[in-house]
């Protein structure tokens, strides 16, 4: 990419993030466009990407927007159990509309549920609480905001009281979800980021996976998050920390016991486990999250996974049947039968998903392979021009469209800020 490229697609992706601020943090995507709204996720990914563009260029413009972010997300955190939104003490929100929500509050079959206040909040993701926990405290790293980190510490509390008390409904040890049995509300069925029906399935049964499901990289993000904030309580509250870093170690344990489908010398991580512990075995590009959701200690980066697997982690991902080098990684191996490179989660390829894997080679010391993934990634962007929320890639790139008509979201914030984190890092 020449310099003139790189200062033009800088300026794309920072035009988009700034078009996206909106009074509560940042929009998931245009105004006029399906998800012109706050999504938690969505935010906190756009956050952590962010926070990455920052360590590169010093601009303040990205800590402060990221500090509004968890200010209001914070804001909006669960304060109590309503089983028809999904709210939970200390979860953090997947979806809020004051407004314009009647395609989903007044739809004629599974109408979704609406406050007394009128407004839509949904709760219904799994990984944004950690997410947020995990964006909070790289927002510390960056910023050595004390006092800012102070006057969210609440919210801290209680989303790491919601990994305790709530997160694991089954009592096996790992951060699932479900969809409760007696909600009369609609939502969403599956609750990762990979959150359409379509993408929860078993590779060798038509039936659909028995909730709980505990997500890979739900996994990953949870473990980073507790051994994050051991290390701030240490000197704080001894106890708590204690208590903390206890949790992650079993957590990581527990993982790589259940996660880890071994080949031979070869690994593949199952990319969930259901409510009788089967495990969802298809390779997916979640398994890059698992290297993106690092803890840096002391001693170097680690992650959820055993130092052993990180290194086939690492071939699995880059692997033909999941990496494409002119275009990124596939959300789903093209060996699995339920592949089609045009659907929405099972082969397509999403820019945040791929800038996340490139981020975590990066981390743990492939900076070769980093590179090669943030170059397949930057053609892609060069193709369509804009932060496009994903794309299709079969014999060339292809546009999305769903069976109903609406394609791909043209301006995606995690999109828009992943381009800044990989052209941060191209120009440095």
């Amino acid at each position: 990419m020449s310099e003139e490229q790189k200062t033009q697609y800088w300026q794309l992706g920072f035009n988009s993030i700034k078009d996206l601020e909106a009074p509560l943090g940042i929009l998931a995507s245009g105004r006029s466009e399906a998800y012109g709204c706050i999504f938690g996720r969505d935010s906190l990914i756009t956050s952590l990407e962010l926070l990455e563009a920052y360590k590169r260029t010093g601009n303040e413009y990205f800590l402060e927007l990221v500090k509004k972010i968890l200010i209001n997300l914070a804001l909006l955190q669960g304060t109590e159990v309503q089983i028809e939104s999904g709210e939970e003490p200390g979860k953090i929100i997947h979806e809020f509309r004051p407004d314009k929500h009647e395609h989903l509050t007044a739809a004629a079959e599974n109408p979704w549920y609406v406050y007394p206040d009128h407004t839509m909040r949904n709760y219904d993701s799994v990984d944004s609480t950690p997410l947020f926990l995990l964006a909070a405290h790289h927002y510390l790293l960056a910023s050595h905001d004390e006092e800012g980190i102070a006057q969210l510490l609440p919210s801290i509390a209680a989303a790491l009281n919601w990994l305790v008390a709530y997160g694991d409904t089954n009592g096996d040890g790992f951060i699932d979800y479900r969809f409760h049995p007696e909600r009369r509300f609609g939502g969403l069925k599956s609750q990762s980021w990979m959150d359409s029906t379509e993408s929860l399935f078993y590779e060798e049964s038509q039936e659909f996976p028995l909730y709980p499901i505990a997500p890979v990289e739900v996994q990953a993000y949870a473990y980073a998050a507790l051994r994050a904030w051991s290390d701030f309580f240490e000197k704080r509250d001894p106890q708590q920390a204690k208590e903390l870093q206890a949790k992650a170690a079993a957590l990581k344990a527990l993982f790589n016991q259940k996660y880890v489908l071994r080949h031979g010398k070869r690994i593949t991580l199952a990319f969930a486990i259901d409510g009788n512990g089967k495990r969802l075995t298809a390779a997916r590009s979640s398994m890059g999250h698992v290297l993106f959701a690092a803890y840096v200690g002391a001693s170097g980066p680690e992650c959820i996974l055993d130092s052993e697997f990180i290194e086939p982690l690492r071939l699995r991902l880059l692997s033909r049947d999941l990496f494409v080098p002119s275009a990124g990684v596939r959300t789903l191996s093209c060996r699995s039968l339920h592949f089609d490179p045009l659907s929405y989660h099972n082969g397509s390829i999403w820019p945040h998903d791929t800038a996340m894997l490139s981020q975590g080679l990066r981390t743990f010391g492939y900076e070769d392979d980093a590179k090669r993934v943030e170059r397949a990634l930057l053609k892609a962007y060069v193709h369509f021009k804009t932060p496009i929320e994903l794309f299709g890639y079969k014999k060339g790139y292809r546009t999305y469209s769903h069976p109903n008509g609406n394609g791909a979201c043209q301006v995606q914030a995690w999109s828009a800020a992943s381009l800044l984190a990989i052209i941060s890092q191209v120009a440095s």
